[in-house]
C-alpha cells in the first residue's frame, strides 16, 4: 500500500493513458459503423427531399431565363402539421378631414376678442404690480420705523433675543456672516 501512495503521480499518468487508448478504440469502431448504409426509410426520405430541391432549383432557373411561365410549385401539405390559421384582414387607416376653415370675417372677430382679452390681462398685471409695490413700500416704512424705535431704546440689532424669533434670526445671521463651516 505504501508503494501505491509513494507512486501516486505515476499511477495517475498511467490511468490517463489507458483512458486515451480506450477512447481511440471506441472512435475507430464508431468510424466503421458510420460508413454503414442508412436504413431504407431514411434513404427514401432523403431521395425525395433531394428531388424536390432539384426541381425547385430547375424551375427558378427557367423562370429567370424566361423559358417557362412563373407558376408556383404544387403545395404539398406535410402530414402532422395543422392547417394555417385564417389571415387577419388588412387594417386600413381612417382618414379624418380637418374642419373647414372659417371665413376671414370670423377670423378677424376671433382675433379682436383675443387681443381684448390679452389687454385686460395686461391691465390686471399692472394693477397687481402696483399693489405689490405699495405693500413693499409699506413694509419698508414699518421696518424703518422699527429700526428707529429700536435705536431709540439703545439696541440697533433687529434680531435681538428679546423679540420672539430673535434667537433664530441671530443664528441665521451667524451662519451667513460667520466663518465657513470647514474653518470652524
Amino acid at each position: 500500500m505504501e508503494w501505491v501512495l509513494d507512486h501516486l503521480q505515476a499511477l495517475f499518468f498511467i490511468a490517463i493513458a489507458v483512458v486515451a487508448v480506450l477512447q481511440k478504440l471506441k472512435q475507430a469502431r464508431g468510424g466503421r459503423d458510420a460508413g454503414a448504409a442508412p436504413p431504407p426509410a431514411v434513404a427514401a426520405e432523403e431521395a425525395e427531399r433531394t428531388r424536390r430541391i432539384q426541381e425547385e432549383i430547375r424551375r427558378k432557373i427557367m423562370e429567370r431565363r424566361g423559358q417557362a411561365p412563373a407558376t408556383p410549385p404544387p403545395v404539398e401539405e406535410e402530414p402532422g402539421f395543422p392547417a394555417a390559421p385564417p389571415m387577419i384582414e388588412e387594417v386600413r387607416p381612417v382618414v379624418v378631414e380637418p374642419p373647414p376653415l372659417a371665413p376671414a370675417e370670423q377670423a378677424a372677430v376671433a382675433y379682436g376678442a383675443e387681443i381684448e382679452r390679452q389687454e385686460q390681462m395686461l391691465r390686471q398685471l399692472r394693477e397687481l404690480e402696483t399693489a405689490r409695490l405699495a405693500q413693499c413700500q409699506t413694509a419698508a416704512a414699518e421696518t424703518a420705523a422699527a429700526a428707529t424705535a429700536s435705536s431709540r431704546t439703545g439696541d440697533a440689532r433687529p434680531w435681538t433675543v428679546r423679540r420672539p424669533g430673535g434667537l433664530r434670526q441671530a443664528m441665521v445671521w451667524r451662519e451667513i456672516l460667520g466663518p465657513p463651516v470647514g474653518l470652524r
